[in-house]
């Protein structure tokens, strides 16, 4: 994945000759202009599929679909209800499912993650110093993605053993640096297991999915293979995601296991674009008092600038917001999700407009942070929307 001008700039030279073809020729389900327009956006970054769903003043719009859900065989065209892997847009999930729960008095986002766990969790450059579980969600936690977390995915460890490990702490002081990290978004699914005594799946259905009549799901034992798409790497072209190898292998998550399933909150949601932009409308405000206006609020402000400067973006507990006119005029709101070559986005601003787009292959380049596939979406979506 490029990251730095440098790469990017390289990165950037190598796509148009390097980059896997498209192979598909339209985007259906609006209207000729905005297909013709979003076509234009997908295919400059050489998507190999995809599903926008689009949202306006609040409602859903246009659902527009392109490309293939999978390249194996007869090739499988992406329709309306594909359902893809969103990698790290699930952090906004689990970010719903936790201000619900305090909007319930259930818990409280200024807890000490030791209290959910049941042990002490200190950083060891700065022990005594508290870690919330509002720090979790801001990225400001002082918890870091370190080999041994890299290593558990292939070697599983325990929590316990991830987080007695200096090396799973930066030197910053909690609660003061921006520093993204997927280890500290899991936690937070199995410190919802410990407090809850359910398996986080079960928790996010009961509390968060179902009220809202969301057809989404953690698990991906629960799912049919047909209606799934597969992954690829636009570049270096290759395979990134299989649904069927992953199936052969994947174990039902229905039973609560807090020291081991700390790799499900931060990336392992699946669901349709559709699905997604109901849960942006969440965060729109859509469903008054479903989450109280104080939670919202903390999703919503930023807290911390991320450390890319090109494109102005911050971020609060669960959504990072964009304010930079080179990109738009007004603020927008929302997450990404980069995996085995997907570069997913859900975006929109304070009126309701925007768009939830999943793919499953796209060029990776960036702007600063701002995926260049998502930057010309909002160019092409959003652009002229007051």
């Amino acid at each position: 994945m490029p990251v730095g001008k440098l790469k990017n700039s390289l990165y950037g030279l190598a796509l148009p000759l390097l980059g896997r073809r498209c192979g598909w020729k339209a985007v259906q389900g609006g209207s000729d202009t905005v297909n013709r327009a979003v076509a234009k956006a997908l295919k400059q970054n050489h998507v190999v599929g995809a599903c926008i769903q689009r949202f306006e003043s609040g409602k859903l719009t246009d659902c527009l679909t392109a490309g293939y859900a999978s390249l194996d065989g007869e090739k499988r065209p992406v329709e309306a209800d594909t359902i893809f892997r969103t990698a790290s847009i699930a952090k906004m999930a689990t970010a719903l499912l936790v201000f619900r729960l305090q909007s319930m008095d259930k818990l409280d986002v200024r807890e000490d993650v030791s209290d959910f766990l049941g042990e002490k969790i200190d950083n060891p450059h700065l022990p005594g110093a508290p870690i919330t579980l509002g720090m979790l969600l801001n990225h400001t936690s002082s918890i870091v993605d370190s080999p041994a977390y890299y290593g558990s995915f292939t070697n599983p460890v325990t929590l316990s053993e991830l987080l007695r490990n200096p090396a799973s702490y930066s030197p910053d002081p909690p609660g003061m640096i921006f520093r993204y990290s997927n280890l500290a978004a899991g936690m937070i699914g199995c410190m919802l297991e410990k407090r809850f005594d359910m398996s986080f799946e079960t928790l996010m259905q009961k509390e968060l999915f179902s009220p809202l009549g969301i057809q989404a799901t953690f698990d991906i034992t629960t799912l049919p293979a047909e209606k799934m798409a597969d992954s690829y790497r636009v570049l270096p072209k290759e395979n990134g995601f299989s649904v069927h190898k992953r199936l052969e292998t994947a174990q039902s998550i229905k039973e609560p296991d807090p020291q081991h399933h700390y790799l499900l909150a931060s990336g392992n949601l699946f669901l349709t674009a559709e699905m997604l932009a109901k849960l942006a409308l969440v965060c729109c405000g859509s469903h008054p008092g479903f989450i109280d206006d104080k939670g919202l609020r903390l999703m919503r402000t930023p807290t911390t600038d991320w450390p890319e400067r090109d494109v102005r973006i911050r971020h609060g507990m669960g959504l990072l917001q964009v304010d930079d006119p080179q990109i738009l005029p007004r603020p927008l709101w929302g997450h990404q999700g980069f995996a085995y070559g997907a570069v997913n986005g859900v975006f929109f601003d304070e009126n309701g407009n925007g768009f939830a787009a999943l793919n499953n292959g796209s060029g990776e380049g960036r702007l600063g942070h701002l995926a260049k596939v998502n930057h010309g979406l909002i160019n092409t979506l959003l652009a002229g929307k007051e």
